[in-house]
């Protein structure tokens, strides 16, 4: 497996020692038999690994055990004991890390997710386990954007409407990773150790899957992230 299968951003964090990766649609796996592949080719112990049953919710868990975690879409490692791992094919990967304790954690967090308010959910099981929120970063990696997700009036009275604008036929363009960094603003991470990957899994079809584009053809990104 080369390099090229994956984008690499454990430079975003600022130590050697920390892998933050998101696989890319040159990467040929996915499933739990894909991830352990994967964790294992980018240098991490896949007996370390533990993930999320991913159920679209604003649950978020503490890892305890490396393993699944049900029913739930975010996982934090105190101290970073575990490799922490999620799926993707439009919904945002977000990397947490603080370099100074070790704690590490992944939130998938699609539009559900962010009306359930996953991300306060996740910096709030951070200050639960005694961590400073001024240690953490946080990378959103690359997800669907406001070019190309579009929701109808059903729901739209869920959304902020700080975040969406208005089209034709009743249709809503809503700005996810704006609405993201807001969450993670207000809830007390600053908002310069924030870093957006400004790509749109929809529009970047040769690099990304993408759920919306493809639907049940649709493949998935594992993102990983880890100390050595």
């Amino acid at each position: 497996m080369t390099q090229n299968q994956w984008d690499d951003y454990s430079s975003a964090f600022g130590h050697d020692d920390l892998i933050a990766v998101l696989s890319n649609r040159r990467y040929p796996g996915e499933g739990r038999s894909g991830r352990i592949s994967f964790v294992r080719a980018v240098g991490l112990n896949s007996d370390n690994l533990a993930f999320p049953k991913q159920i679209h919710s604003g649950y978020v868990e503490i890892a305890s055990r490396p393993g699944i975690v049900p029913n739930t879409d975010g996982i934090i490692s105190p101290g970073g004991s575990f490799v922490c791992s999620i799926q993707v094919a439009d919904c945002l990967p977000v990397f947490f890390a603080n370099t100074e304790s070790g704690t590490v954690g992944l939130v998938h967090t699609g539009w559900r997710g962010l009306v359930s308010k996953i991300l306060p959910t996740a910096v709030n099981s951070i200050l639960q386990i005694g961590e400073s929120l001024r240690d953490f970063s946080v990378l959103i990696g690359p997800s669907i954007q406001a070019c190309c997700f579009e929701v109808r009036d059903d729901v739209i009275d869920q959304f902020v409407p700080a975040f969406y604008k208005k089209n034709s036929n009743n249709r809503y363009t809503v700005d996810l990773q704006k609405w993201a960094v807001h969450q993670l603003a207000d809830s007390g991470i600053t908002r310069s150790r924030v870093t957006v990957i400004d790509k749109c899994t929809f529009c970047s079809q040769d690099e990304y899957h993408s759920y919306r584009r493809n639907r049940s053809k649709a493949g998935r990104m594992i993102a990983i992230i880890g100390w050595r």
